[in-house]
């Protein structure tokens, strides 16, 4: 095994968490061999250092909680990152409730804030769905607040 490339990897992935995919590209980039680059994957997957699993989880969480971005909008970005469509599906259904809550809890403060540059409602739908945000989710804020 190539210990230049797992180090070269563990200082890569050291900076900001990647995803398996992105951490090949960056490698097969850096003119790794094939076998030097698999060798370091599954070494890498044996420490749990790597696990895209786990990376889907912390990045919705951050993108939700701390962002307060729209599901569709991660789930985007995830797609940018390589991810498989599959597992973020997995990840996404098994917090449906909690990012539901934070989703109802942004566009309640969005519609706030359009409200008080004074938009109307057709208006403030359409800004909030080319956000991101579904239709279902603005009209229970919208049934709620009223």
């Amino acid at each position: 095994m190539s210990t230049k490339c797992l180090q070269f990897s563990l200082n890569y992935i050291s900076r900001y968490p990647k995803t398996e995919k992105e951490l090949t590209v960056h490698l097969f980039k850096k003119w790794f061999m094939s076998q030097e680059v698999n060798d370091a994957l599954t070494k890498l997957k044996e420490l749990w250092y790597i696990d895209d699993e786990r990376f889907i989880q912390s990045y919705i969480n951050s993108e939700i909680s701390n962002k307060w971005k729209p599901i569709m909008a991660i789930k985007q970005k995830l797609m940018q990152k390589w991810v498989d469509s599959h597992l973020v599906d997995k990840v996404l259904n098994m917090n449906t409730e909690d990012m539901q809550e934070w989703t109802h809890k942004k566009i309640k403060k969005e519609i706030q804030n359009y409200k008080k540059k004074w938009i109307d409602w057709f208006d403030i739908i359409q800004k909030l769905m080319r956000k991101g945000y579904k239709l279902d989710d603005i009209k229970a804020v919208i049934q709620n607040k009223d």
